[in-house]
């Protein structure tokens, strides 16, 4: 009798349903998995057919097509916020991490107690190699290896492809991720039991990534060189919340934040469009910017920490005896408004109706995550095809220089729109 085939990994890969979290990859006990770049920078996974023995195991861990039951059934109130104990904004005490930091610096100040108290053997962090300007993921055991993996990456990162290495370590492990990481080692606690109690997650508040044509887009606006040190938002040459930065020939280069903002919607992946957990709600503690909080360091930066969970309560409490960072109380409130969740609610409908309506795979979600979104026009939902649309057809073209033309016409486009709207806001006001 013939060995039944199962569903892999491409298939959801051809879906355009793959996070690039790496859970796949820690799943495949054949070896068979790798990642690779495609034109538009998505990184993505590719199975050796020659080496794999079609036991789908790459498939049934990938949070990008599926939650397992755990998943589901922690997913019973809002899934857009996630059950939150207690909502605190602050900075680290240290100030090397607070100056090396995106904003408050507490992730980092978390991390330096948990290892020099010894509560984990290792954290994993991820790092932006300065020549190939690829996120990768890091296990770090010393404190002081920690600054080097501050600030956002901004772009794919197959962080859970890690989990091997920590099953080898003992102790407890502190992972620092997105919420698509933290759905894939959800999933893989499945399969590999000694994660369930090993792990103190700490995730990160997520809109979306870029796709990694977004950092040769960027550097080649300025330089047709090789170019080294790439960083999203760095608040060490710019005030917060940081602009780019990069090395040519060792000289810096800064360019203004407003074109990473415009050129976002540009340089999504698909899969970010279809995604509802912002909050990273499976995670101990949560940390991000403190958008709409009162009375929050608007010129040097702070942090944003939501507690989750009693574990979550316990590390927070125990870094703040420890003076490792300086937090005060804030208004959920105030911190849901600032991360516009209401908007994320209306934008998620919009893109899941218009990915169902184009006769795309829906991921397989909680009956709740659509209960809380909030039912999208028909006008939204059509604006929501053409993002979609856009997306997948930018991973069509056969070379880089194609697609980065075709960015610098979109940035260019709207520009002009943007030079419109304030000759017109100009005139109405007597300008």
């Amino acid at each position: 009798m013939a060995k039944k085939i199962r569903r892999d990994i491409t298939e959801v890969v051809d879906n355009y349903l793959c996070h690039s979290c790496g859970s796949c990859f820690s799943a495949c006990g054949d070896d068979c998995i790798s990642y690779e770049q495609s034109t538009a920078g998505y990184f993505s996974p590719k199975i050796d057919y020659d080496a794999c023995t079609r036991c789908g195991l790459c498939f049934d861990v990938c949070p990008g097509e599926h939650f397992n039951k755990k998943l589901i059934e922690k997913t019973k109130s809002d899934p857009f916020v996630g059950d939150i104990t207690k909502t605190l904004v602050g900075k680290a005490t240290n100030q090397n991490i607070y100056l090396n930091s995106q904003s408050g610096g507490v992730t980092t100040a978390l991390l330096k107690y948990l290892l020099d108290k010894k509560i984990v053997s290792a954290v994993v962090v991820t790092q932006m190699n300065d020549v190939s300007l690829k996120s990768e993921a890091k296990i770090v055991t010393n404190s002081n290896e920690l600054l080097k993996s501050q600030k956002s990456k901004y772009v794919p990162t197959n962080l859970t492809s890690i989990i091997p290495e920590l099953l080898e370590i003992e102790g407890k492990i502190a992972v620092v991720g997105l919420s698509c990481h933290m759905h894939g080692l959800e999933n893989l606690t499945r399969m590999k039991k000694k994660l369930n109690d090993k792990l103190i997650k700490i995730g990160l508040i997520c809109d979306r990534v870029m796709l990694y044509s977004a950092v040769n887009y960027f550097t080649q606006r300025v330089t047709p060189k090789k170019v080294e040190k790439f960083v999203f938002r760095d608040t060490s040459n710019s005030p917060y919340p940081g602009d780019i930065s990069f090395y040519e020939d060792g000289k810096l280069q800064i360019m203004d934040k407003k074109n990473r903002k415009n050129m976002k919607d540009f340089f999504t992946p698909t899969r970010c469009m279809l995604c509802f957990d912002k909050m990273n709600i499976y995670s101990d503690v949560v940390l991000g910017d403190p958008h709409g909080i009162d009375g929050v360091d608007r010129e040097n930066g702070e942090s944003l920490v939501l507690i989750r969970t009693p574990l979550g309560e316990e590390i927070i409490s125990g870094a703040l005896e420890n003076n490792d960072i300086s937090l005060r109380d804030a208004s959920l409130e105030q911190a849901i408004a600032g991360q516009g969740i209401e908007l994320k609610r209306k934008k998620f409908n919009a893109n899941i109706r218009a990915w169902e309506e184009m006769g795309n795979k829906v991921p397989t979600y909680p009956d709740e995550v659509l209960e809380y979104s909030i039912e999208a026009s028909k006008e939204e939902i059509d604006v929501a095809k053409k993002k979609i649309t856009h997306s997948m057809r930018i991973d069509k073209y056969e070379s880089e220089e194609e697609l980065i033309a075709e960015a610098n016409r979109y940035f260019d486009s709207k520009k002009k729109k943007k030079n419109v709207f304030s000759k017109i806001k100009n005139f109405l006001r007597g300008k």
